[in-house]
């Protein structure tokens, strides 16, 4: 195949993708699915490159590995800020406000060792409640937690605010949802 745009060779880049991130995942494939990152980045590349002509298949699949390293590493980077930082996400199953900006910081930060044990719990089991929700809910929660406004969330989805503010507010419920359950198996 000659020249050609974003849309003409990402149908025949799918299963490089694909093959790129079982790859290339690591660690990360066990916080998300390989289909679910291979979809994001080819979602990713075609937002990223309207427009763009490739001279031939060679020149996109180079473009296109740099995208996918680009997503790669920033996924990482968001899972490496959640272990760094996983009292947002904790809160947020077990605070009733589906607000993050309205989520209230602890009253102290000296914690006892008991208290740091059972933060630390939480988080692990928020995390795992977390990784199944379904991807919809999941990038709800991810940007509730990165503060991304909900207008931008809407945006993301191509839905309207209300929309976005009833599925967010129900991804949410399924996390807390999900969190309880785990926590009454004893995991």
């Amino acid at each position: 195949m000659s020249g050609g745009g974003v849309e003409q060779f990402l149908a025949d880049a799918q299963a490089n993708v694909a093959r790129y991130v079982r790859r290339r995942g690591g660690r990360l494939l066990a916080k998300e699915g390989a289909d679910d990152l291979a979809q994001s980045i080819l979602a990713r590349a075609l937002e990223r490159g309207r427009g763009c002509v490739f001279p031939n298949r060679a020149a996109f699949l180079e473009w296109l590995y740099r995208v996918a390293a680009t997503h790669l590493a920033d996924r990482h980077a968001y899972w490496a800020a959640l272990r760094r930082e996983p009292q947002r996400l904790r809160r947020i199953t077990c605070d009733g406000s589906p607000d993050a900006g309205a989520v209230r910081e602890p009253a102290s930060d000296a914690t006892g060792p008991g208290t740091r044990a059972g933060r630390a719990e939480s988080a692990r089991r928020a995390e795992r409640a977390l990784g199944l929700l379904l991807p919809r809910d999941r990038a709800f929660v991810e940007w509730t937690v990165a503060d991304i406004p909900l207008e931008e969330q809407a945006s993301r989805l191509g839905i309207s605010y209300t929309a976005a503010r009833q599925a967010r507010s129900r991804a949410l419920a399924r996390l807390r949802s999900v969190f309880a359950a785990l926590e009454g198996l004893g995991d």
